[in-house]
């Protein structure tokens, strides 16, 4: 089986949760059953609410926190090997240490124990987002400029930060980005109601030298060319699918559609089309990070600075 059919095969099976919103049920996947009961309190501190989100990894629900009286999002794993769940594993190890205004916190950690017929199952308490995930916001309508831009320029921050710290996020796609609405006038980064953009799912995140060799498992609409090619996972990798993200913000539609094998083919042939409606600032910015040569891609950092000028 080629790299492509490999990176095909796996395309929106959502190696993690996507998203931890209050306003995301409609991502519930209803394909995966629920492993723990609806009514129970996990560790004798997490009574479990509705669904918000699923994918073959773990699901998310609302939680209230009896302790704190705090709505939380309680993400469970499915792995039924809780000693040998390599997902949760490195959402602790990566995500749980992770403190930025643009990433979803952890709030901590344990395990469901046996309840009834159920195996035990390892979670994550998250911070409970009040809003939607960008893939909902942009199957109603694209992002305005402005929108595109105070987002964009948010997830940017959250990449440089974590970059720092030799991480590459390696999934960067809209169902990973939450916006959240909560307090936006007053949060920094957020203005007039648009929200802050908070980046969330570290499942296959990757850590060590950014130019190690390590073939990407991230979803195939958004992954680099390089990536496509069996290539590295680095940093520059996380900036060229936040332009495909962008691109999209604008457009509404994903910049190389079609199924996944075409999409990536399509990826290896050329850059992202970039329609005439998209304005001459934007379309440079896009077209920078949308290298098809990842040293010719600007840093997370410099992202940071475009987008800022963008918004004026």
């Amino acid at each position: 089986m080629t790299t492509l059919h490999v990176a095909a095969d796996r395309a929106d099976r959502g190696a993690a949760c996507e998203g931890v919103g209050r306003e995301d049920t409609k991502l519930h996947n209803t394909a995966h059953a629920e492993i723990v009961p609806k009514e129970i309190v996990l560790a004798g501190r997490y009574r479990l609410g509705g669904p918000l989100g699923g994918g073959s990894e773990a699901y998310v629900r609302e939680a209230f926190d009896l302790e704190t009286g705090a709505k939380v999002a309680v993400k469970i794993f499915r792995n039924p090997d809780p000693a040998n769940d390599v997902p949760f594993r490195r959402e602790m190890e990566i995500h749980s240490r992770l403190r930025h205004k643009n990433i979803v916190r952890v709030l901590g950690s344990g395990a469901t124990g046996h309840h009834a017929a159920t195996e035990n199952r390892n979670f994550l308490v998250m911070e409970l987002v009040e809003g939607r995930d960008l893939r909902t916001i942009l199957d109603y309508h694209p992002a305005s400029p402005r929108e595109t831009a105070e987002w964009m320029g948010g997830i940017a921050r959250a990449l440089a930060y974590v970059h720092r710290k030799g991480i590459v996020h390696n999934d960067i796609k809209p169902g990973n980005i939450l916006v959240n609405r909560a307090g936006a006038q007053e949060a920094a980064g957020g203005h007039d109601g648009i929200g802050v953009a908070q980046l969330t799912d570290f499942g296959i995140a990757l850590t060590g030298n950014p130019s190690a060799a390590v073939s990407s498992s991230g979803t195939p609409h958004y992954l680099s060319p390089e990536e496509v090619r069996g290539g590295a996972s680095t940093a520059a990798s996380d900036v060229y699918s936040l332009g495909l993200v962008a691109l999209e913000c604008l457009t509404g539609t994903k910049a190389f559609p079609g199924p996944p094998l075409e999409s990536m083919v399509a990826r290896t042939l050329g850059e992202p089309r970039i329609p005439g409606t998209v304005r001459r600032r934007w379309s440079m910015v896009l077209h920078a990070m949308t290298d098809p040569e990842p040293a010719g891609r600007p840093s997370a950092s410099q992202v940071v600075g475009m987008f800022r000028r963008l918004s004026w």
